[in-house]
């Protein structure tokens, strides 16, 4: 087995000091940075795959999001350019909306676009219509997530949508929505194009928008 090889067999299996060592040597052995990003972004999408036919649990999605992020801080040095705008994908920013505080399933969803190679604005939690607003015209982005779990949430979410509409930037915006009560009802009054309360799903989503393999 080469070392490429056993560096996505060991992201896939979790052996978080053995990809860190792994990343290490291929980058000492002159391996392109780019391809080793490109194994590390293959192998989330592998453990995407499994928690989402539940072979794996919240927490081995979590932790292998937290790999990917470290062995990209120890392979950025060799790339020319910041590795999250490195032959982007798209622009999206996400939030969790004004009112909610929830953010597991948000970080999983940014986690995984990151690793796919989007570059992904995250808010944070209680973010306000005008944040959205604001970042969206910042980066021209072409998707916006909300996030969030209580039902207060739903309001916040159409407030927002409203927002965007009076900024003019509707038009040129997906919107999807997350959560657990996220339905088609809340998808329809939130004003967005779709929802999900699985972030691999939403991932799928954003790739079918934007048209990447």
């Amino acid at each position: 087995m080469s070392k490429k090889e056993e560096l996505m067999e060991s992201i896939v299996e979790l052996e978080e000091e053995k990809v860190y060592k792994l990343v290490k040597q291929l980058l000492e052995e002159k391996n392109d940075a780019q391809e080793i990003i490109d194994i590390l972004r293959k192998a989330v999408e592998i453990v995407g795959e499994k928690f989402n036919e539940k072979e794996y649990f919240l927490s081995e999605l979590v932790m292998a999001g937290e790999i990917f992020q470290q062995s990209a801080k120890i392979i950025e040095p060799a790339l020319k350019v910041d590795i999250v705008k490195e032959k982007t994908k798209g622009v999206i920013v996400v939030g969790t909306v004004k009112g909610d505080v929830h953010d597991i399933g948000k970080n999983i969803f940014v986690t995984l676009l990151k690793s796919a190679g989007f570059e992904v604005y995250d808010l944070g939690v209680d973010i306000s219509p005008e944040v959205f607003v604001s970042k969206v015209k910042e980066t021209n982005a072409n998707v916006v997530g909300y996030s969030g779990l209580l039902t207060i949430a739903l309001e916040a979410m159409k407030q927002t949508t409203e927002a965007l509409i009076a900024a003019g930037l509707r038009d040129t915006l997906k919107i999807i929505i997350g959560g657990l009560p996220a339905d088609e009802m809340w998808m329809k009054e939130a004003g967005a194009d779709a929802f999900t309360d699985n972030a691999f799903e939403g991932l799928k989503i954003v790739k079918s928008w934007l048209e990447v393999r």
